[in-house]
């Protein structure tokens, strides 16, 4: 089952800013992986506003031609997706899982929810009827296409792919984490995507950050519980944070709502958590263009 929050964090890529991204990040890991027992927190929501001036009008006729006075012609999905294959570039592998993946969304549902998110309000008529035109040519192949591309994108460590590329499962199946535990092929994939996830998080990459954090507070079927992991990641998010958000707006990840992990580490425990989150911070400075320390 997919979970409607997965597809919010797959509008990533028509996302701009890193903020948001980890803030659509820390909605999906708080939903998806549910709390530990005895005294986790509730889910606490992170605002995040989508940048002005989308339509999907547009978003459907990025390719189109344009002829003398006269309406522009949608590209169809085949040419699209012929055209971000074409590339080369795992940012555009990244777009042609998303235009894939909202096309299949769309035919179940008759609606896009992490559009709707972005946009603030429900999908009109006549975007209705534009996404129905895009996908009423999706074809088995380009569905059987779909996870390759997400594939190429995590492995390329384009934002967020890394983790879609868990929330799908083993070869788009979940079901295989708890009826194949041990098949060598699925110990395989959860091997590569905690360590796709792992990359990018020292590489502060911040949705991947979240979704560690989350990963790391249970037992669950890719990892098992790992406190000092967990909170080095809190830790992480929590500096960051201080940095991205305004004055006066709450930090989620504050030792308010998350000393029940901190009081589960050793001393010990605890300084090698924060190194591992000073390592993370620094490189989010770095990549943020922001002083070292502050």
């Amino acid at each position: 089952m997919r979970f409607p929050s997965t597809r919010i964090v797959s509008m990533n890529v028509k996302f701009t800013g890193i903020a948001i991204a980890a803030a659509i990040a820390a909605v999906l890991a708080l939903v998806y992986w549910p709390a530990p027992d005895g005294g986790a927190p509730e889910p606490v929501a992170v605002a995040a506003s989508a940048p002005a001036g989308r339509s999907l009008a547009s978003y459907l006729n990025i390719d189109a031609t344009p002829a003398a006075d006269a309406a522009p012609v949608a590209v169809t999905l085949a040419r699209r997706l012929e055209r971000l294959g074409a590339s080369g570039k795992p940012e555009d592998a990244y777009a042609a899982f998303n235009l894939i993946d909202d096309c299949i969304v769309f035919q179940r549902e008759s609606r896009l929810p992490g559009l709707e998110f972005e946009l603030g309000r429900e999908m009109t008529a006549e975007e209705k009827a534009a996404q129905q035109q895009l996908c009423g040519g999706l074809t088995q192949r380009q569905r059987e296409d779909r996870l390759g591309y997400l594939a190429t994108a995590a492995k390329a460590g384009v934002p967020g792919a890394a983790t879609l590329f868990l929330s799908e499962g083993p070869f788009g199946d979940r079901s295989a984490l708890r009826n194949r535990p041990d098949d060598p092929l699925v110990q395989a994939w959860k091997r590569q995507a905690i360590g796709q996830l792992t990359a990018q998080a020292d590489e502060a990459e911040l949705t991947s950050v979240s979704t560690l954090m989350m990963a790391y507070l249970r037992d669950g079927e890719v990892v098992q519980k790992d406190a000092p992991q967990a909170y080095g990641y809190l830790l992480a998010l929590r500096q960051v944070y201080d940095d991205i958000l305004a004055p006066g707006v709450t930090n989620p990840y504050q030792d308010e709502y998350w000393h029940w992990l901190q009081a589960e580490l050793t001393p010990e425990q605890q300084a090698a958590a924060s190194a591992r989150a000073q390592a993370i911070v620094v490189k989010w400075r770095q990549h943020a263009g922001r002083p070292a320390h502050g």
